[in-house]
This record gives structure tokens, C-alpha cells and sequence, in this order.
């Protein structure tokens, strides 16, 4: 009987809690079992914070992890643009050249210029003197001349029959 007991009382000690407590409060324990549930729980609500710590923690990682990569995509986004605007002041440095080369022939142009219509004022000022030394010469006047050369020029041009009339004018004075 004292071994189907002993059963018994493990079984209890086991199984019912208010059993074990009521055991252990005449051994003295039952204080110490109290503070133990209490710290038992107490550690589990800590360990159950330490969960929600460790989850927000990887949230944060994620996070973090996440704003690097924009950093890192930024950082991209700026070494292409860096890229573009020196491209830009290539084309800028390159059209400037090509501006300058223009206003260089624009100055040769002008040069140019100026030199045939120095050129042409002088050949207009030969033909006239030309003109008079062979008015002289012939006894012709330059309105005569000129007429004939007209009446050539339009037969040369397909109008046989075309006269030019001279009128003169003369005046007082």
C-alpha cells in the first residue's frame, strides 16, 4: 500500500498545481514557488517584448537596407546626370568654336568686300575716265556711245529691230 500511495501523492504533485502548492507550503516552499510563477511570468512577458523587439529590429534593418538602396540609386541618377552636363559643355565648348570660326569668315567676308567695292569704285572710275578720253577721241559724246552699246547688247539678246533713242538736253548755264 505505501507503493500504490507514493504513486498516488507523484501522480498529485504532478498533475494538480493547488496539490503541489499546498505540499510545498508545508515544506516551506510554497512562498518560493509563488516568487518563481511570478518571475516565470514575468520572463516570459520579456520574452515576449524581446520578440516584438527583434521583429521591429528587422524592420528596421529592412528599412535601412531599403534607403541605402535609394542612396545607392541616387547616387547612380546623380553620376548620370554629372555625365549629361558634361556632355552639355562639350556641345557648349564645341558650338562656341564653331561660332568663332564663323565670325572669323563673317570678317573675312567683310574684308572681302570691302576690297571688291574698292575695287569697283575704281573700275567705275576708269570706265568714266575711259568714257571721256574716247569721246574726245572720237568726237562722240558718252550718251551716243553708251546708245550704241544698248542697240548691240539688245541684238545680241534676240531684239535685231530695237532703237535706242538719244534726246539731249541742253541747258543755261
Amino acid at each position: 500500500m505505501a507503493e500504490k500511495l507514493k504513486r498516488e501523492f507523484i501522480e498529485l504533485l504532478e498533475k494538480d498545481v493547488e496539490f503541489r502548492y499546498t505540499v510545498a507550503g508545508y515544506l516551506g516552499l510554497s512562498e518560493i514557488l509563488k516568487r518563481l510563477d511570478r518571475h516565470e511570468s514575468h520572463i516570459l512577458e520579456i520574452l515576449k517584448r524581446l520578440d516584438r523587439l527583434e521583429e521591429n529590429q528587422n524592420r528596421l534593418w529592412e528599412n535601412q537596407n531599403k534607403l541605402w538602396e535609394e542612396v545607392r540609386n541616387l547616387r547612380e541618377g546623380q553620376n548620370r546626370l554629372w555625365e549629361n552636363v558634361n556632355r552639355l559643355w562639350e556641345e557648349v565648348r564645341a558650338l562656341r568654336e564653331g561660332q568663332e570660326r564663323l565670325w572669323e569668315s563673317v570678317r573675312r567676308l567683310e574684308e572681302n568686300q570691302s576690297r571688291l567695292w574698292e575695287e569697283h569704285r575704281r573700275l567705275r572710275e576708269y570706265v568714266k575716265a575711259g568714257f571721256r578720253d574716247l569721246s574726245m577721241a572720237l568726237g562722240v559724246t558718252f550718251e551716243m556711245h553708251a546708245s550704241s552699246f544698248l542697240e548691240l547688247l539688245l541684238e545680241e539678246m534676240g531684239y535685231p529691230q530695237a532703237r535706242v533713242e538719244k534726246k539731249y538736253l541742253v541747258e543755261d548755264g
